[in-house]
């Protein structure tokens, strides 16, 4: 069963960084990382590091944090790794193993990207280049009917 989510989280990881191109990866996990690291250098990285959580001391900048499902974070350290320390995140997540409640990942911006309710392995990413597309819409030209500014009391 693991083997399928390593698989997964190759396969996955392969599309991000072929798409997104990271040069700085942070992976959070106290787990043995040798085979994600070996896959990983692969990719034309330049530096990736390893941490097994986010304490106040940690303020290391990266184009790509992964958030692997034995890390103990909360959603306070999701939300300072978000708003502080890089545009792209993925949180994996098994069944009983974080700390951390799909709503409140959702809350933060985070989408679900894959969930297996066989096994409970699922997980999210946020992405701030395309958190928030930019709308036709959404200029001052069209606000409130700009044509009856000055016509009309509202």
């Amino acid at each position: 069963m693991s083997s399928i989510k390593e698989k997964l989280k190759q396969e996955f990881l392969a599309d991000v960084v072929l798409s997104e191109t990271p040069k700085t990866i942070t992976i959070i996990t106290s787990q043995n990382a040798a085979n994600l690291i070996d896959f990983l250098s692969k990719k034309n990285i330049d530096q990736i590091n390893i941490y097994p959580d986010i304490n106040n001391e940690l303020s290391l900048q990266s184009d790509l944090y992964i958030v692997l499902e034995d890390a103990n974070l909360n959603v306070s350290d999701i939300g300072t790794i978000k708003n502080v320390l890089s545009q792209k995140i993925i949180v994996f997540q098994s069944k009983n193993k974080n700390n951390i409640n799909a709503k409140d990942l959702i809350k933060l911006g985070l989408q679900k990207e894959f969930e297996s309710k066989k096994d409970g392995f699922h997980f999210y990413t946020y992405n701030l280049k395309t958190y928030n597309n930019k709308r036709d819409w959404n200029n001052p030209k069209g606000w409130a009917n700009p044509e009856n500014f000055n016509k009309f009391r509202w």
